[in-house]
C-alpha cells in the first residue's frame, strides 16, 4: 500500500518495533514508516492516522490489541495526556536498553563511527521523586484555579494529583499556593487576553540540605506598588508549609517527626513578555537570601532561581565522578572548562588538578561561580565571562597567563544544540591531550564527534577529511547516565584523546 493511499482518520492495526527519541512508537507497514503516540515497543495497537507527510505518517493509539511484555502499570493516571513521562508504562530496564541503542545508532549513522566503545548505561538510583526543580504553570478553567504541566506542543494544562517525578513535598506547596491565590484574590494570567498577574511557580530543592526555594513568576510591572501584598501572600504559604509535618506512625506516637518541606527563601520574578520564556530578567527577594544551598560530594553550591543545575542531584554526582574517572587526573593538569555555568563541574574537579579556568557567556552564572569558589575556599579556579565570537583574544590571554605549560584537558558541557563552529575550531587549535564531552543530546554529540575525529568545519559546513589526513582526535570511551527516567532523554559522557597519542 503506497503512502498516497492512506488518508487522515484511517484506522489501522500496527506492530510497534522501535521508539523515536521523542518517545513515539515506530511501526513499518508495506515499507511505510509510522510514528505512533501512546504506543510502546512490543505493543500491537489500533491507531487513527492524524497527519501524513512525504516520508512519515503520524498516528495515535485508539486501543491496545496486545500489550508489550515490557509494559508495566503507570504510576500516574495522566501520564499519556501530560507527555512529560512518555515511557512511564515501560519497564525501566527496557528504557535503559532503548537509550543505549539510540546513542549507538546516532554514533553510527550521524557520527560515522563503526564499533563505538561503550560502557553501557548507569541507571538511576531513584526512578520516582528525583527532580529537584519543578516549573508549574497556573490557569483559570471554568472559574476554577488549576495547575499542572502543559500537554505536548500545547499550552493546555494537564492537572495532576501528585507528580511522581517531582520532589517529595512539592504537592503540599502547590496546593497551598492554589489556596493562597484564592485567599488573597490574586488574578491568574490569561495568555490570550494577556492580562492577570500570576503565571507560574518554580520550586527548587537541595537534595542534600533539603532547603526549598519558591519563585513566583508574575506579570506585573507595578510590583513595587503591590509588594506588601506579595509579601503577605508568601508569608502565608511559607508558614503553612513549614509547619506541616509528615502524618506517619511516628508522629501519631508523639515521636519526633521531620517537616514535609523547609522553605528557606522566596522571590518574585517579573515576566511581562507574551512568549514562551519562563523567567524574566528581574528577581526580587521576598524572604531569605534569594538562593538555596546544596552539595554534590563535598562541594557546596548556592543555587539561585536562574542557575543552571542538573535536575537529578544523585545522578549528577555519578556523572561528575565519571568525568573525574575519564580525566584520570594526577594533580598536575591544567583544565579548561567551557560552558561552565555556575561552576559545578569546575569546582568538583578543582581539588584533583593543578588549575582550572571556567568559561561561560552568561554574566550572572559567572558571578554565581565565583561565589561558589569562595564558599568552598577553592583558589585554583579562575572564572571568565567570555564569548568565543567576540572575546577570543581575551580567552587566549587568560589561557596563556594561567596555563604557561599549556592545556592538558578540555571539558565541554554544551546545551542540546551542541558545539558551534568557533568552539570546535578553538579546541582543534589548542589541541589538549584529552577532551571530555558531556552531552544531553546524542544526535548533536555524534555530529560534533564526527567533526572532531573525521572532518572539520568551514563556514558552518562539515567537510570530511581525505583518508590520507590524520584525524584530530580519537574516541576512547563513552557511557550513558540516566538523569531522566521515563523519557528518551539521556546524558552521555565521552572521553577523547589526541589522535597521535
Amino acid at each position: 500500500m503506497q503512502i498516497n493511499k492512506y488518508k487522515k482518520n484511517d484506522i489501522l492495526e500496527l506492530d510497534i518495533v522501535d521508539m523515536t527519541n521523542e518517545g513515539l512508537g515506530i511501526s513499518k507497514l508495506y515499507g511505510q514508516v509510522f510514528f505512533v503516540k501512546d504506543a510502546l515497543i512490543g505493543d500491537k495497537v489500533e491507531v487513527l492516522i492524524t497527519k501524513i507527510t512525504s516520508s512519515i505518517i503520524y498516528a495515535k493509539t485508539t486501543s491496545i490489541i496486545k500489550e508489550s511484555k515490557d509494559r508495566v502499570k503507570a504510576e500516574c493516571s495522566v501520564a499519556n495526556a501530560c507527555g512529560g513521562c512518555k515511557l512511564l508504562s515501560l519497564n525501566y530496564q527496557k528504557q535503559l536498553e532503548l537509550k543505549k541503542e539510540y546513542t549507538l545508532t546516532c554514533m553510527s549513522k550521524i557520527g560515522r563511527f563503526g564499533m563505538s566503545p561503550h560502557q553501557g548505561v548507569i541507571g538511576a538510583n531513584k526512578i520516582y521523586n528525583f527532580r529537584n526543580k519543578m516549573q508549574i504553570p497556573f490557569a483559570m478553567r471554568d472559574g476554577v484555579i488549576v495547575y499542572g504541566f502543559y500537554a505536548g506542543r500545547t499550552h493546555h494544562i494537564i492537572e495532576f494529583e501528585n507528580c511522581v517525578t517531582g520532589f517529595n513535598g512539592s504537592k503540599l506547596i502547590l496546593d497551598t499556593i492554589k489556596g493562597a491565590l484564592k485567599k488573597f484574590n490574586l488574578s491568574i494570567y490569561d495568555e490570550k487576553m494577556q492580562s492577570g498577574v500570576f503565571r507560574e511557580v518554580m520550586l527548587r530543592k537541595g537534595n542534600e540540605t533539603g532547603e526549598v526555594s519558591i519563585t513566583y513568576i508574575l506579570n506585573d510591572n507595578n510590583y513595587k506598588k503591590h509588594f506588601d501584598l506579595y509579601k503577605k501572600f508568601d508569608e502565608y504559604i511559607v508558614s503553612t508549609c513549614n509547619f506541616a509535618y509528615h502524618s506517619d506512625e511516628s508522629s501519631r506516637r508523639g515521636e519526633h517527626c521531620e517537616p514535609v518541606v523547609t522553605i528557606v527563601t522566596s522571590t518574585i520574578n517579573i515576566n511581562t513578555k507574551n512568549n514562551n520564556t519562563i523567567l524574566g530578567n528581574e528577581n526580587i527577594i521576598l524572604h531569605g537570601k534569594g538562593y538555596i544551598e546544596d552539595s554534590i560530594g563535598d562541594v557546596k553550591y548556592h543555587i539561585s532561581p536562574e542557575s543552571f543545575y542538573q535536575v537529578n542531584s544523585e545522578m549528577t554526582k555519578k556523572l561528575y565522578d565519571k568525568i573525574v574517572e575519564y580525566g584520570d587526573f594526577k594533580g598536575d593538569e591544567n583544565v579548561l572548562d567551557l560552558y561552565c555555568g555556575i561552576g559545578t563541574i569546575s569546582l568538583y574537579v578543582a581539588k584533583k588538578v593543578k588549575s582550572i579556568v571556567g568559561v561561560e557567556v552568561v554574566k550572572k552564572a559567572i558571578e554565581n561561580a565565583k561565589e561558589n569558589a569562595v564558599l568552598n575556599s577553592i583558589d585554583n579556579v579562575y572564572f571568565l565571562e567570555a564569548n568565543l565570537e567576540t572575546d577570543g583574544d581575551i580567552l587566549d590571554d587568560v589561557v596563556t597567563e594561567k596555563f604557561k605549560s599549556g592545556i592538558d584537558v578540555v571539558i565541554v558541557d554544551p546545551p542540546r544544540k551542541g558545539l558551534d563552529e568557533l568552539t570546535i575550531n578553538y579546541i582543534k587549535k589548542i589541541r589538549p591531550e584529552k577532551l571530555i564531552y558531556v552531552s544531553c543530546n546524542p544526535a548533536t554529540l555524534a555530529r560534533d564527534l564526527d567533526i572532531l575525529c573525521h572532518a572539520e568545519m568551514r563556514n558552518d559546513e562539515i567537510v570530511h577529511n581525505d583518508s590520507k589526513h590524520e584525524p584530530s582526535y580519537r574516541l576512547v570511551n563513552m557511557i550513558n547516565i540516566d538523569m531522566f527516567p521515563h523519557t528518551m532523554h539521556v546524558e552521555c559522557v565521552v572521553l577523547m584523546s589526541k589522535a597521535n597519542t
